[in-house]
């Protein structure tokens, strides 16, 4: 079972407002993505429930936590084209807040990339959050604020997670997942402080042939550009996010690339455009190396 890293002053927060019994209604947890907002929103669903302020066992259930992520929403409505968190998800979200604890004070509700909720599904969990029931909790988790609702920023409390140092980063890797000094290292410092890319770049297989896919598609030049977009959209579970995740990963990595700030600037304006536009991600690809 992993540990959590860094964060312990919002840790501290937490445990001191359910002692004093003054938790509201929810949070949201904001942060640059793959920093530790999912993995600290489900430890505080677990102390909740058991007392135990730690990141759940693979092996263990909460019985009064549910996720709702992109992948739920596609569970309920597979022939739906997109990633976006619908209006079907919120008819989930108010069947389980609406039920009675099993076990736990609260019925904790985590939204991963609660940015990709449509304006419908955001409107629901606002009507949910204006009357809602006591023994409810709702998480929402963004690393675009931008992507949701001001009505939905204003009525939850917003904890923003910051970067974790190096040396942190460093000590976790070797003591939960006995990877070398060296190696952790290494990942640490292509890392800026956000542990879940680190943890990836030694264990994800996907995620690291990705930032080679981005490398390529980065490097490539008008004469070979169309065929790695088409290579790079082709799988049918190709998200665009994700890939605009580690392009601008590699933006920021490699200083020697022609016009990187440019083009950084505009990878992120293209990845908080997808939350609210249908973008042909082709297009999009094109014009983004574009100089």
């Amino acid at each position: 079972m992993s540990s959590i890293v860094g964060h312990k002053k919002i840790i501290e927060d937490l445990k001191n407002l359910k002692e004093r019994d003054s938790l509201p209604n929810g949070f949201i947890f904001s942060g640059h993505s793959m920093i530790g907002k999912k993995t600290v929103a489900f430890a505080f669903a677990n102390f909740l429930e058991s007392g135990s302020f730690s990141v759940p066992s693979q092996n263990l259930i909460l019985q009064d936590a549910k996720l709702i992520d992109k992948n739920f929403s596609k569970l309920l409505k597979p022939d739906s084209s997109g990633d976006s968190i619908g209006i079907d998800a919120s008819y989930e979200i108010k069947k389980f807040l609406f039920d009675r604890p099993n076990k736990s004070s609260r019925r904790v509700l985590i939204v991963d990339e609660a940015e990709r909720m449509t304006s419908e599904a955001q409107n629901a969990i606002l009507k949910i959050a204006e009357e809602p029931p006591l023994s409810s909790f709702i998480i929402l988790i963004s690393s675009d604020n931008e992507g949701l609702l001001p009505t939905i920023s204003s009525r939850f409390q917003k904890i923003t997670f910051s970067s974790v140092s190096e040396q942190e980063i460093i000590g976790w890797l070797i003591s939960d997942f006995n990877v070398s000094k060296k190696d952790s290292t290494a990942v640490a410092k292509k890392s800026f402080g956000n542990p879940g890319i680190a943890w990836r770049l030694i264990f994800d297989e996907v995620f690291k042939k990705n930032i080679l896919l981005a490398q390529r598609f980065i490097k490539s030049t008008d004469v070979n550009r169309k065929d790695i977009i088409k290579e790079i959209i082709q799988p049918e579970d190709f998200n665009m996010r994700d890939f605009l995740d580690v392009v601008i990963l590699n933006l920021a990595w490699d200083d020697k690339i022609k016009n990187r700030a440019k083009k950084w600037h505009k990878a992120l304006a293209l990845y908080s455009q997808i939350a609210n536009f249908s973008l042909n991600p082709r297009l999009q690809l094109e014009n983004l190396l574009i100089d």
